[in-house]
């Protein structure tokens, strides 16, 4: 495979683990804000269940953030690892790459 080859295909393996990492991010802003309204809502109502569910969902959410360019590459190449063309690129680069 030319270079010029591979170098595209591993810039849009990075451009689709950005995309992905785009996605979690605002999908989990978006739960922490319904999260923080609901909040006052389940305390009233004495809902502990679904409080520690949030709790430990939040811990989970703020995890996956720390750790979300690992997370977005393991995604991306669960995504794409199956096409014949970039099975070669993934074994070539790593999520730590720049």
């Amino acid at each position: 495979m030319p270079e010029n080859d591979q170098s595209m295909i591993i810039e849009s393996i990075r451009k689709k683990q950005e995309n992905i990492a785009v996605v979690i991010g605002v999908v989990f802003a978006l739960t922490m804000c319904v999260y923080f309204f609901t909040y006052a809502m389940l305390v009233d109502k004495g809902l502990s269940g679904a409080l520690w569910i949030m709790g430990l969902s939040s811990v989970a959410m703020l995890l996956t953030l720390i750790k979300l360019k690992p997370v977005s590459f393991f995604f991306a190449r669960l995504w794409l690892g199956r096409r014949e063309d970039y099975r070669d690129a993934f074994s070539v680069i790593a999520a730590t790459n720049d």
